[in-house]
């Protein structure tokens, strides 16, 4: 059995930092093999027990780095199973939170997990360090929003890109990126540009990975919710649309995909999305 437990970030750091995830458990045998689909989320996660086994589109298994930066994938990256003990704590970054907190060109992120180290440098020894010293979710929380603090005050401030990311990620990829654009008062090419330096990706695809996500979040709460109800309130023009995103983003029918999702005992790489809320 894993164990999920998520908690909001700070108020005064949700611009750059949503929540975070910890997840425990001990298998005694590799699981079922589950699809990672593409998804928005850019994230700093921390394997303080066994890692991941990861299968890259026609690979082999490797194994995931001790401590890994995963940005926006744009296409089905890969498969994931896990055996042994399972221990790890994830920070999960607003939409710009690491191109304003640390300078990353989040393009070099897009499709990739690279080891922290190689894009954060020396900053995630600190961090790593003082979470694997404490052993509670709640004192990892506390170590990580102290590292965090300790950027903001050199963050790039906010600007009109960052709200229009923020945005799109909370309407899940509902507004369309020409009103993104003139809110910005910036030209469609402009944002696509700053976007891509911001977040990873441009605009529409971003759009296009946040209302995928929230179709798949749509299932995997309402299981027997109707597929053309789905489509309807997740933007999508009918359930034709639907299928075929499933089949570019998951590289897999629906039903396909959410039968490798349920032969694993938690969706490891559910969308994080509208779901850091304090208990209470």
């Amino acid at each position: 059995m894993l164990i999920v437990r998520k908690l909001p970030a700070h108020p005064a750091l949700r611009t750059v930092v949503s929540g975070f995830t910890e997840r425990r458990g001990t298998f005694s045998k590799r699981s079922s093999v589950r699809p990672l689909p593409a998804r928005p989320d850019q994230f700093l996660e921390f394997f303080l027990g066994e890692s991941y086994r990861v299968r890259p589109p026609g690979g082999d298994f490797f194994t995931s780095p001790e401590v890994a930066l995963v940005g926006p994938m744009t296409v089905p990256v890969a498969e994931l199973a896990f055996e042994g003990t399972i221990e790890t704590f994830t920070i999960h970054f607003e939409p710009t939170g690491l191109s304003r907190l640390f300078g990353v060109p989040m393009a070099i992120l897009a499709d990739v997990a690279p080891p922290a180290r190689d894009v954060l440098g020396r900053h995630v020894g600190p961090l790593e360090d003082a979470v694997r010293r404490v052993s509670r979710f709640e004192q990892r929380i506390a170590a990580a929003e102290a590292w965090i603090g300790g950027f903001l005050g050199e963050a790039r401030a906010q600007d009109p890109v960052d709200r229009a990311a923020r945005l799109l990620a909370r309407a899940n990829g509902r507004p369309a990126v020409a009103t993104l654009a003139e809110r910005a008062g910036l030209s469609a090419r402009q944002l696509q540009r700053r976007f891509i330096e911001a977040v990873g990706v441009a605009p529409k695809h971003y759009a296009r990975l946040h209302r995928f996500a929230a179709a798949i979040a749509a299932r995997e709460t309402h299981p027997t919710r109707p597929w053309t109800d789905i489509a309807h309130a997740c933007g999508f023009a009918d359930q034709a649309h639907l299928i075929r995103e499933f089949q570019t983003l998951s590289g897999r029918a629906p039903g396909e995909f959410f039968r490798a999702v349920s032969s694993v005992p938690e969706a490891l790489a559910a969308p994080m999305s509208d779901s850091f809320k304090r208990p209470g």
